[in-house]
């Protein structure tokens, strides 16, 4: 029995992220690296209104 032959996996390039996702991601470690978990936990909320809005 032949085995299945699968097409070569083309080069994947990762896309560079937006503007947005950048200074929510920033603002979010910064918030973490203070110690501040109800901002971190803002920034999150930020993060997954921006990608289910936008992306």
């Amino acid at each position: 029995m032949p085995e299945a032959v699968l097409p070569p996996h083309p080069a994947f390039r990762r896309p560079a992220p937006c503007p947005e996702c950048r200074r929510i991601r920033e603002a979010y470690y910064a918030a973490s690296r203070q110690g501040d978990r109800t901002a971190a936990q803002g920034w999150i909320v930020a993060m997954g209104r921006h990608h289910r809005w936008v992306h």
